[in-house]
C-alpha cells in the first residue's frame, strides 16, 4: 500500500473483535498510519470526551458493539460536533444499512472483509473531501463546510451542530422553499412530521442568534416550509409533498 500523506495519520478503530482489529492495525500501520484500537462503543466515547484525548484525523467503526452500537457513536459523534471522517467497516452487507449510515453523517460504508490497501485509500479519500470543501454563500450569510462554522457579514455565529445542519440544509435550497418534511428528514432523518415543534424551536434559536433581521434571513411560507435570503428566489418556489 502507499499512504500519500506526508505525516502519519491517526485513526481510531472501534471493534469489538481483537483478532480482527489487530489484523487492521498491523496492516494500517504497515503503510505508517497510526491504529488506536477500542473494543466498545462506551470506552471509544469515554476516550473522545476525555479532557485530554488524542487527536485522530479519522475513525473506523463497527456497528454490532456491545452495548453502545455504532450507530449511536455516530450520533453522539455527529450531536458534539465531531468533524473527523467516520467510516463504517461492518459486516452488514444490506443497502439500507449503507443508506443509513450515508443519510446519519457517515463518510463512507465498507463491508467486512476489508482490503486493507482499499480501506487506506478510503481514508485518504474521505480526507481529501473534507478538507477540499468550500464555503457556501447567501447575501452576506457563509458557511464553512469543512470547518463546519457559519458566520454573517464577518463575524461567527456560535450554533449547535443540529443548528449548522438545519441552516445547511435551508440554504443548499438555494433560495427555495423547502418544505418541513424535508428539513425534518434531511437533518433529523424523520420520515414523517412527528407533530412535535421540534422544528420551530430550532428555526427561532437559529433566528435569534443571526443577530439582526433574523427573521427576514429565514422566511416562513406559510403551508410550505422556510426558505433562506431576503432577496426574491430566481425560480418559484414548489409546494412540499
Amino acid at each position: 500500500m502507499t499512504c500519500l500523506q506526508t505525516t502519519p495519520l491517526k485513526v481510531l478503530l472501534i471493534d469489538d473483535d481483537p483478532d480482527y482489529s489487530a489484523v487492521i492495525q498491523i496492516g494500517l500501520e504497515s503503510d505508517s498510519i497510526q491504529c488506536t484500537l477500542t473494543s466498545s462503543g462506551e470506552e471509544a466515547l469515554e476516550l473522545l470526551r476525555s479532557t485530554d484525548r488524542p487527536h485522530f484525523d479519522a475513525m473506523l467503526v463497527d456497528i454490532e458493539l456491545p452495548g453502545v452500537s455504532g450507530w449511536e457513536v455516530l450520533a453522539a459523534l455527529r450531536e458534539s460536533g465531531e468533524e473527523a471522517p467516520i467510516l463504517f467497516v461492518s459486516g452488514f452487507e444490506r443497502v439500507e444499512e449503507r443508506v443509513r449510515a450515508l443519510r446519519l453523517g457517515a463518510d463512507d460504508y465498507l463491508v467486512k472483509p476489508v482490503n486493507l490497501e482499499e480501506l487506506a485509500a478510503r481514508l485518504q479519500a474521505a480526507l481529501r473531501a473534507r478538507q477540499s470543501l468550500p464555503s457556501l454563500v447567501i447575501e452576506d450569510l457563509r458557511l464553512d463546510l469543512a470547518q463546519r462554522k457559519a458566520f454573517r457579514n464577518g463575524s461567527p455565529i456560535h450554533l449547535s451542530p443540529k443548528e449548522f445542519d438545519l441552516l445547511l440544509a435551508l440554504a443548499q435550497a438555494e433560495g427555495e422553499v423547502i418544505s418541513r418534511k424535508e428539513i425534518l428528514e434531511r437533518v433529523w432523518d424523520m420520515p414523517f412530521d412527528p407533530g412535535t415543534n421540534l422544528l420551530d424551536v430550532h428555526i427561532g434559536r437559529l433566528r435569534k442568534k443571526m443577530g439582526r433581521s433574523g427573521s427576514d434571513m429565514i422566511q416562513t411560507e406559510r403551508g410550505k416550509g422556510y426558505r433562506l435570503g431576503t432577496s426574491e428566489p430566481s425560480r418559484s418556489a414548489q409546494p412540499p409533498e
